[in-house]
Order: structure tokens, then C-alpha cells, then sequence
């Protein structure tokens, strides 16, 4: 049975890696739109009359954009960063966590996960959301505290003893995984291969770019949404002299 050459939805999204060996193949996930440009310029030879007597295809590009919203470190550093990955390893954020000054000497405080911190953050009265002003060790006074970031422990005045406070600060982490930007040199990046697989009741059409590079990455995050991200890449020629495939099932 024939069916009339349509399609719906976003289709699925593969991406792998052409520069170093073994690649592993990532799938864009929960996409939400792709879109792939095919460009030319057009060179036209006009005399002295108003209209060209030729026309020919000069420079050409392709270039693409998707936006989807699941989100792994190995996907963009593949795609986009091409940096030090570095897996069990990372830095977590402690949010607003709840802690009172106690209400007699030493005026000091230890968070949670002061055996890996990294660095303060910020503390703010909990009443208020006011913030307090960080000083030296030995310069505390009423609204204004001291850290050392070597141990995770905060010291405070007395004039804020017994004060509910809350903590933002970071932390090391062995379930996480992060990835170190490195300052090299222009025109390092990273190259991969882009497949866009597209069926729908029958109709199949693959668009292959043999291989491409990442322009743009954005995280962008709103209130009361989820966060869709924005990848653009643009494709070129292989060693092989190889640009696009293109299979449709009609």
C-alpha cells in the first residue's frame, strides 16, 4: 500500500563522534524539534539589461539546531566541548541548608558536608533572607561571619548567637561527573556524524551528515518550565569528499 510521503513529530536524533576511536553513539533524548538547513548562494551574471542572462550555485552550507531537554554530561562533551571528562567526580551545591548559631561560646557552626567542602557560598538569616557579610577569621562581628574552607566550619559574632541561619555552599561528590574546560587552541573541537531518522505509517526519510561540527550549546532555565536545550551544529566534506546521504522511502 502506497501512503502519501508525510511525517509528524520530531523524529530521532544520533550523533557519534569521527575524531577519536571506538566512539560510543549518543542519542539526543526527549527531543523536541530538529531542524537541518540546506544553503546556497546563487552567483548571477547580469549585462546591461535588468535580468540575469545565467545563474549558478555558488558557496554552500548545511547547518542544523535541535532542542531537547534530557540532559548528560558524556552527550555534551561529545557534541559540544570535546574536554576532560572525568566520571565519579564532580561538585554538588548545598542549597539553603538550615543551621542555628549555638547560643554560647565558640559561635561556630560546621555543615553537613564540611569533609568535602569546596567553598562558601553565601549565608543568610532565615527570618529575614537577609545575608550576612563575610570577613576575615578573627573580624567577626553582628551580620558578618568568618569560614575556613579548609574544614567546612563558619565561625559568627555573639551578637548572633543562637541565629537560624541558611547555608549555600559547595562540595566534592563521587557520584557525579564533570567536565574540566581546557583553554586550547582555535579550531579544536570536537567532530561527529549526525543521523536523522524520521518514519511515520511507513513513510521513512534518513538525512546522514558524514561529518559536523558543534557552534552554539545553551542552557537556558525558567520558572515554572522545564529546561529545553539548544544545540546547533554545521556540517562539511570528509576526507572522502562526502558531505550528505539522504534516503526517503519514496
Amino acid at each position: 500500500m502506497t501512503t502519501t510521503p508525510v511525517f509528524f513529530g520530531s523524529g530521532t536524533l544520533i550523533m557519534k563522534r569521527t575524531d577519536i576511536a571506538n566512539p560510543t553513539p549518543v542519542t539526543v533524548g526527549i527531543m523536541q524539534e530538529v531542524q537541518i538547513d540546506f544553503d546556497f548562494t546563487n552567483k548571477e551574471l547580469i549585462g546591461q539589461n535588468q535580468f540575469p542572462v545565467d545563474v549558478a550555485r555558488g558557496q554552500g552550507k548545511i547547518t542544523g539546531k535541535a532542542k531537547f531537554a534530557l540532559i548528560y554530561g558524556q552527550t555534551m562533551n561529545d557534541m559540544f566541548f570535546g574536554d576532560t571528562l572525568t566520571k565519579s567526580s564532580g561538585v554538588a551545591a548545598a542549597l539553603l541548608e538550615a543551621h542555628s548559631v549555638p547560643s554560647s561560646s565558640t559561635y561556630t557552626v560546621t555543615v553537613t558536608h564540611a569533609a568535602d567542602f569546596v567553598a562558601d557560598e553565601g549565608v543568610f538569616y532565615s527570618a529575614t533572607g537577609l545575608p550576612l557579610y563575610r570577613v576575615a577569621a578573627g573580624a567577626e562581628v553582628t551580620g558578618a561571619y568568618s569560614v575556613d574552607e579548609a574544614t567546612g566550619i563558619y565561625t559568627f559574632a555573639a551578637g548572633d548567637a543562637s541565629a537560624a541561619l541558611l547555608f549555600n555552599y559547595t562540595y566534592d561528590v563521587t557520584t557525579m561527573i564533570k567536565i574540566t574546560g581546557n583553554n586550547k587552541l582555535m579550531g579544536s573541537s570536537p567532530v561527529f556524524e549526525v543521523l536523522l531518522a524520521e518514519s511515520y505509517k511507513g513513510n521513512v526519510l534518513n538525512v546522514k551528515l558524514f561529518q559536523a561540527i558543534s557552534t552554539k550549546m545553551s542552557f537556558p532555565f525558567k520558572n515554572g518550565d522545564h529546561s529545553i536545550q539548544d544545540f546547533e551544529f554545521a556540517a562539511y566534506a570528509n576526507q572522502a569528499g562526502n558531505v550528505y546521504e539522504i534516503t526517503t522511502s519514496q
